[in-house]
């Protein structure tokens, strides 16, 4: 029995050119999904980066009293005060000053930040957040910052 070596030749270069191409194109469809580009309901997933030791555990934007509602979390191993929370949109800035005191691991009270832009319900914001805290290991203000994002409420 004698094989034709051509024609498993050429079949070999056809899935080597057109499978790396297919693989080339199927990796961006998933990084475009990923993205969020195939949403068809036009929301935007709720996210947040950048934060580290005090973090954002829930969040919520009310738009039309230009309102940004936060509940934190302390990541860090030791009790520490909220000094400061600054939000600032595109337009504007507003900060409170809580001095609260959070537990290692648990979370801090709502907390209100007024004084933001409007928006209607539905539409997509992003803000940046400054948390000031002091922990008491080294008795200075440490800071947290990163974005939050999502839609209005």
């Amino acid at each position: 029995m004698k094989l034709d070596s051509r024609r498993g030749q050429a079949a070999l270069e056809f899935l080597m050119t057109y499978g790396w191409a297919i693989l080339v194109i199927l990796i961006v469809l998933v990084v475009l999904w990923q993205w969020g580009l195939f949403n068809p309901s036009g929301t935007i997933k709720p996210g947040q980066s950048g934060f580290w030791g005090v973090v954002p555990n829930d969040y919520e934007y009310d738009g039309g009293a230009g309102t940004f509602r936060v509940i934190l979390q302390n990541n860090i191993d030791n009790e520490v005060e909220i000094k400061r929370i600054n939000v600032s949109t595109s337009i504007s800035s507003s900060s409170i000053n809580p001095a609260e005191k959070v537990s290692a691991g648990n979370l801090s009270a709502e907390h209100s930040i007024a004084g933001l832009d409007s928006y209607s319900p539905g539409s997509s914001f992003e803000v940046f957040v400054v948390i000031a805290y002091n922990d008491s290991r080294v008795n200075r203000i440490l800071l947290s910052s990163g974005r939050i994002w999502g839609s209005v409420s």
